[in-house]
């Protein structure tokens, strides 16, 4: 019962480090090869784990090998782009400037049902509002509106170009995010002084506090009566995070 028990904390932590060190992708967005490296990782962790008799060392040699192999053909497909096509294929245009690729379909037996769900998925209402759809070499459908049915852009409006950075959270479930307020150049001091003139005296009665790109600072405070806050806080010309 105990060798059982530690068997599987052993392996339940190598195959965490493992599949850490493969990368964050998402499964929807894995390449064929790791699928199929991430099916035989999964079975060789188990099998050690539901029969004491396998040898433990023998499990962990053949997932690490897997590793190995898994970092081999992604050097391979970043090295080489001939490589990358022959380890993860190439993706294909399903539907071209709104008209369906008819033959495509059928190459890669593709049902129309699904290239139609799959538009909708993407927030696209059907075939007359869609330019193009490729199919990505891990499944994904790509789905790009058509040039009538984009919103404008604000160069396309005559607006001038905003500053796109990332929005830096200050405070969190109450805890004040330090390396967040070094980033945006501030303390939290200047924070605290806001959060006061709008009557919050403590950073545990703040659920969430977001500085965005435009200088807005996005307040809730906990509780079923939390207000939402929205505080003018930096000159949006003085961000640069």
């Amino acid at each position: 019962m105990l060798t059982g028990f530690l068997r599987t904390i052993i392996l339940f932590l190598v195959t965490t480090i493992v599949v850490r060190l493969m990368g964050k992708r998402q499964l929807a967005q894995l390449q064929p090869y790791e699928v199929v490296i991430m099916l035989m990782i999964s079975d060789l962790a188990t099998q050690p784990m539901g029969d004491v008799e396998l040898p433990l060392l023998g499990g962990i040699v053949a997932i690490l090998t897997l590793l190995m192999l898994h970092s081999l053909l992604s050097a391979l497909s970043f090295a080489s782009m001939r490589m990358r096509r022959l380890i993860c294929g190439r993706p294909s245009v399903l539907v071209r400037d709104g008209k369906i690729c008819e033959q495509e379909l059928q190459r890669l037996c593709f049902d129309l049902s699904d290239l139609m769900e799959g538009i909708r998925s993407q927030g696209v209402i059907g075939l007359h509002e869609t330019g193009s759809v490729v199919l990505e070499t891990n499944g994904a459908l790509s789905v790009f509106p058509s040039a009538d049915s984009r919103p404008a852009t604000r160069g396309e409006q005559g607006l001038p170009q905003r500053y796109d950075g990332i929005p830096l959270t200050l405070i969190l479930d109450g805890k004040l995010q330090e390396r967040s307020l070094r980033i945006a150049g501030l303390d939290a001091g200047w924070l605290r002084r806001l959060l006061q003139g709008q009557g919050i005296g403590r950073d545990t009665d703040v659920l969430l506090a977001a500085l965005d790109t435009q200088g807005v600072l996005l307040v809730q405070e906990k509780g079923e009566g939390g207000r939402l806050l929205y505080i003018p806080a930096v000159a949006p010309d003085k961000v640069r995070w």
